[in-house]
C-alpha cells in the first residue's frame, strides 16, 4: 500500500512541475509583453500585464501550497515522509 501511495505522490509531483514549467514560461511571455509595452511607451498597457503577472503569481502560490499540504499529508498518513 504504502509504495502505491509513494508512486502517486511521486507522479503528481512530476506533474505539478510540468505545470509549474508552463507557468514560468507563461510569465516569461507576459514579462516580455510588459518591457515591450514600456518601451513603445504603452505604460497603461504595461501596468495591466504587471497587474496579470501578479494576480497569476499570487494564484499558482496559493495552488502550490495546497498541492505541497496534501502531498505531504499523504506521505505522512503512509508514514512515508521523513
Amino acid at each position: 500500500m504504502s509504495k502505491q501511495i509513494l508512486t502517486n505522490v511521486a507522479n503528481e509531483s512530476l506533474d505539478q512541475l510540468q505545470v509549474a514549467r508552463e507557468y514560468m514560461a507563461w510569465v516569461d511571455s507576459l514579462t516580455w509583453a510588459i518591457n515591450s509595452s514600456l518601451k513603445s511607451g504603452h505604460d497603461n498597457h504595461a501596468k495591466q500585464l504587471a497587474g496579470v503577472v501578479s494576480y497569476l503569481a499570487g494564484d499558482y502560490h496559493n495552488i502550490l501550497d495546497c498541492e505541497i499540504q496534501r502531498l505531504g499529508d499523504q506521505l505522512t498518513a503512509a508514514d512515508l515522509r521523513v
